[in-house]
């Protein structure tokens, strides 16, 4: 799974509760923290193995930041702003939160060596609460997964975290994406191995970006160009789709309950089942399967 990295927290002061709750989750060469806090007054350190990209929403009464021990920031207002570590450095500081509830997002990113320059994002230097709009909006997608509210599809996530290592190159060098052409397709081989493996593994969440692209032979970055030049939709839209495709299936040829259907086509429970359902049919599916069983008696 992804690279074991988190924040490093501290009290200030000694107190017996405690000011911060934190929620994990881990793909395969990443992982993600949503730290939710209360008014406090807290330090913290981050840095190691894997490079560190915050999302913020925090105001600040007082503190300070620092990267590598030389840029220091005393901004108080951090609402919507990003702050990238790459691996090797490191920042620490301490903020006084007052009179709401802050929250700090955080990716840790440990991209494979195969994907060779597309996932390098080791000579981005540091920055400290920048504005970056296509970089905050696809931290808030893989927020929402985390905290719920969101697909929690493993082949999304992982499109996520691949996508945050292309904004950040872009970020770094607005030319990026024009020196990085989108090459051919898939071949009618590799497209057989990717819809079998699909078929066998749809029941399990974990059809991951890093699986699929290793049965094509590719990196990930060129099988995400590739299947959607292939297939006119990205992976994790077809994972999706065909996760949809059964449900409609089964909702049409059995009794089984809502919530077993979405565990057995590979959703973490019925809201999540309902949710992409209504997403892609517009109906729910106690809607479609009442409309189903109207057709079938002639109603």
């Amino acid at each position: 799974m992804g690279p074991a990295a988190k924040i490093e927290w501290h009290q200030r002061h000694s107190d017996a509760h405690q000011p911060f709750l934190v929620r994990r989750a881990a793909w395969s060469w990443f992982s993600a923290e949503l730290v939710r806090i209360q008014p406090s007054e807290l330090g913290y350190q981050v840095g190691g193995e894997a490079a560190y990209l915050a999302l913020h929403d925090f105001v600040r009464s007082d503190g300070e930041t620092t990267i590598n021990g030389g840029g220091r920031s005393t901004l108080t207002d951090a609402r919507g702003k990003l702050t990238f570590v790459p691996i090797g450095s490191s920042a620490e500081g301490w903020n006084r939160f007052i009179g709401r509830v802050s929250s700090v997002f955080a990716v840790h990113l440990a991209p494979s060596a195969s994907d060779h320059s597309a996932s390098d994002v080791s000579t981005i230097p540091p920055f400290l609460y920048l504005e970056n709009a296509n970089l905050k909006a696809t931290l808030q997608k893989l927020q929402s997964v985390l905290d719920g509210s969101g697909i929690d599809d493993h082949a999304y996530a992982e499109t996520l975290g691949l996508l945050l290592l292309w904004e950040l190159r872009h970020a770094a060098d607005p030319k990026y994406s024009q020196s990085n052409p989108v090459r051919g397709g898939l071949t009618a081989l590799q497209l057989r191995r990717i819809r079998e493996f699909v078929d066998v593994h749809i029941s399990s969440r974990e059809i991951g970006i890093s699986e699929l692209a290793s049965l094509a032979g590719l990196s990930q970055f060129h099988f995400i160009r590739a299947f959607k030049s292939s297939v006119g939709r990205s992976p994790y839209q077809y994972v999706l789709s065909e996760r949809i495709r059964l449900a409609i299936e089964m909702l049409s040829k059995s009794d089984l309950p809502i919530a077993d259907v979405a565990l057995a086509v590979g959703f973490t429970d019925m809201s999540q089942l309902i949710r992409v359902f209504r997403k892609l049919i517009g109906v729910t599916p106690t809607a479609f399967r009442r409309e189903f069983d109207a057709k079938c008696n002639g109603r």
